[in-house]
């Protein structure tokens, strides 16, 4: 972890100006093609929520503006950045755990299902996520196939913690697509950032034999 060097940032005036407002979030909605990697999830015998979520981590990771995060008015960047999920513990009620996230999909794939059967039984509503900032905030509408959706946040610019959710996938012109949002803090960055992310991570789910082995 260190700091950013905000007196010589070149986004230094987008930060002044855009933490002054109560709410300075923004996201952006999209369907990702994700055909390769579900055929590749169920070759392998793997969970696709899991699989995606792999990529989703390892492009935050590869994009540095997702890994900022404010601080006592100052800005760290964090070296590694890990999931908190929400997923269903019972019935219609959620949990949150965190996942070590690592660069390999078997080693990941392995984390998260030791934080899963750590979880059970468990009902945590951000109790462990408290006064944590090197996660990614993730959860899963796989009932839902959305257009469009936005996440609980803290009023004021403190709160920079990306939130990432993805829908229920459908077929559309023989590939399957997955609806994907991205909410962050325009204080740390624009639109062309997302952009950028998802790039990268349109690139990883159509190339899984390429990023995943």
């Amino acid at each position: 972890m260190k700091y950013l060097d905000i007196e010589n940032w070149k986004r230094k005036k987008h930060f002044e100006f855009f933490k002054k407002f109560e709410f300075p979030h923004f996201n952006i909605c999209t369907n990702l093609d994700i055909t390769n990697t579900f055929r590749y999830s169920q070759k392998n015998k793997y969970s696709l929520f899991r699989t995606v979520l792999y990529a989703v981590m390892k492009c935050c990771n590869e994009t540095e503006e997702f890994k900022y995060r404010i601080r006592n008015d100052g800005i760290i960047i964090h070296d590694v950045v890990h999931p908190g999920v929400a997923s269903i513990a019972e019935e219609d009620v959620y949990t949150n755990f965190i996942i070590t996230y690592k660069p390999l999909l078997i080693d990941f794939l392995d984390e998260y299902e030791k934080a899963a059967e750590k979880a059970k039984g468990e009902i945590v509503v951000g109790e462990k996520q408290a006064g944590k900032d090197d996660l990614i905030f993730i959860s899963s509408l796989p009932w839902v196939s959305f257009t469009s959706v936005t996440n609980p946040m803290r009023s004021g610019y403190e709160d920079s913690i990306p939130r990432i959710i993805y829908g229920k996938h459908f077929k559309q012109d023989k590939k399957i697509m997955m609806p994907f949002s991205v909410q962050v803090n325009h204080c740390l960055m624009d639109g062309a950032h997302v952009s950028k992310y998802y790039y990268k991570l349109t690139e990883v789910l159509s190339n899984p034999e390429k990023y995943f082995n």
